[in-house]
């Protein structure tokens, strides 16, 4: 049986809106974590040793960057019509379609661990890559649905550390069972990492088919009660949401501010290997525990606290501005370590800037929902997913030729003023808080119709089981 927590039931006017809260929610969300970091693991998994990639399967270490970028254009192209079958279809539907992908994905490197097929490779990440499409637009999606007003930024954290989570892993599993040593050893290592990725992968399958429920039996919050409420109503087409979208100016600011911010964070991620190994020629295995560290100190630490201050506060502007113009800062530290070649510093630097950058993404997700609200949260979340990976894309093209035409330190000062840019950026968003002005509308409304005598029945406090 499936319990629960607190209902309240109000009846006014033969009109009943309840609300309920089920533990089952955290069930729900550890189910989808389980299947982000599954898939997230597989973004950096050949890009953190590139050096070694390149050199088993004989390809320029552009071909190596690929396998990450690969992601981010997989979403470029299928974000639309994804997002429309999310829309579409139901939570389930949409969680089981991303673990069959990265299960098939992961069953296809079984097969590519010999030097003559790095296509397969490809073909085994495009395959992951388009079910990480599905993904990136679950996390507000499903905290709304199964979360209470007061928890979604929250859950939303979460749902994002598993992503996060599973970036780290694969940034630390790949340096820890692959060496450089000589092609016969690597090769017999890709596939025991790619059979270890394959036997979870099919175990999560059938989790996910067992466990995960496409919504609960009564919404969690009053904004929910709305939408549920209107269900019958016409409701605008999906590509009219995303016109709409498109015409929202606060969107745009957020894109070139948050959404700029966290492109160059993925770009920095891909080119981590080769940004390290030219100031720290034998560090491969550092590059990768670094990485490891970042994403655990600001996709995991970082996020989840930025995701708790969300709830409390509701405070996206101030809370933006401070994040981006930390990172800005701390950015000039990163320099300074990497120019004076400080590996300890690295270790110390790097990390505190992932825990001011990585929240970004939380805070960019939450922020377009409430901005945009009632237009659904896939809505928003692929708008926004697409606009920074395809700024991630840019970013990491731009930033690699740099590196080569003008040199690492130039690079980096030109970084620094794209992250000045999207600090000042954000200042011109305003706060339009529409999903949490419908909460405390309607519960205001409630308090008043009880304050005035009206009859207010099966009001309760109990266990629900489905």
């Amino acid at each position: 049986m499936l319990s629960g927590t607190s209902l309240t039931t109000i009846s006014s006017n033969n009109n009943i809106n309840s609300i309920k809260i089920y533990k089952y929610r955290w069930m729900i969300l550890a189910l989808f974590d389980l299947v982000s970091i599954l898939n997230f693991m597989q973004l950096l998994q050949f890009s953190i040793i590139s050096n070694i990639i390149s050199r088993f399967y004989n390809v320029e270490s552009f071909l190596v960057d690929l396998t990450g970028l690969i992601f981010f254009i997989s979403y470029i192209i299928l974000f639309y019509p994804i997002s429309y079958l999310i829309e579409k279809y139901n939570l389930k539907l949409t969680v089981g379609c991303a673990m069959l992908l990265t299960l098939a994905g992961n069953l296809l490197k079984l097969l590519s661990a010999n030097p003559d097929r790095f296509w397969l490779v490809l073909l085994a990440q495009a395959l992951i890559a388009i079910g990480q499409v599905y993904l990136y637009s679950i996390p507000s999606k499903l905290a709304t649905t199964w979360f209470g007003s007061e928890e979604v930024s929250t859950a939303c954290a979460i749902g994002v550390l598993g992503m996060q989570l599973g970036t780290a892993l694969g940034c630390v599993q790949s340096p820890m069972i692959v060496k450089n040593e000589s092609s016969d050893v690597i090769q017999g290592q890709l596939f025991d990492m790619f059979l270890y990725q394959a036997i979870v992968s099919f175990v999560a399958f059938i989790l996910v088919l067992c466990l995960f429920r496409r919504r609960p039996q009564l919404p969690p919050s009053q904004s929910q009660v709305d939408l549920l409420s209107n269900s019958d109503a016409p409701l605008p087409n999906f590509f009219e949401n995303m016109k709409k979208i498109g015409k929202n100016k606060n969107f745009w600011l957020i894109v070139f501010s948050l959404g700029l911010a966290n492109g160059v964070w993925n770009s920095f991620g891909i080119l981590l290997n080769t940004l390290y190994l030219h100031y720290f020629p034998t560090g491969e295995n550092d590059a990768g525990l670094i990485a490891l560290i970042t994403i655990i100190s600001g996709g995991c630490i970082g996020s989840m606290i930025v995701g708790i201050l969300l709830d409390k506060t509701h405070e996206f502007k101030k809370i933006s501005i401070f994040l981006l113009a930390s990172s800005s800062l701390i950015y000039v530290g990163v320099i300074f370590t990497l120019v004076e070649k400080s590996r300890i510093g690295t270790f110390i630097v790097i990390p505190i800037f992932g825990f001011f950058l990585a929240p970004v993404l939380i805070v960019g997700f939450e922020y377009l929902v409430e901005i945009t609200y009632p237009i659904s949260e896939a809505c928003s979340a692929s708008a926004f997913n697409a606009s920074y990976n395809l700024l991630g894309i840019v970013a990491t093209l731009l930033l690699g030729a740099l590196y080569d035409s003008i040199g690492y330190f130039y690079t980096f000062v030109a970084t620094f003023i794209i992250f000045a840019f999207a600090t000042m950026t954000i200042l011109f968003v305003k706060s339009d808080l529409r999903r949490r002005d419908a909460n405390l509308h309607r519960s205001n409304a409630n308090n008043t119709a009880m304050s005035n005598g009206f009859d207010v029945t099966n009001t309760t406090v109990s266990v629900a089981h489905f």
